[in-house]
């Protein structure tokens, strides 16, 4: 697995939705690339920042729009 295909299932790696298969090849990745443990270090942590600040169920509306923001405008 390169760098690449490993940031492409970053997401799904971080939420246990892989095959078996997958998920050994995403980890083994990361244990040998620093960069792309970095990566995934820091959307784990952004997950935990969003589940914290979202625990009612919903974004607040300022993060809602910031986010739609970011994803519309890249």
């Amino acid at each position: 697995m390169n760098c690449r295909e490993a940031v492409d299932h970053l997401y799904e790696y971080l939420d246990q939705e892989l095959t078996p298969e997958l998920e050994r090849e995403v980890r083994a990745h990361l244990s040998h690339c620093a960069p792309c443990m970095k990566a995934a270090d820091f959307e784990q942590a952004f997950l935990r920042f969003l589940e914290a600040r979202c625990r009612n169920g919903a974004a607040p509306a300022e993060l809602r729009r910031k986010i739609l923001d970011q994803i519309f405008d890249a």
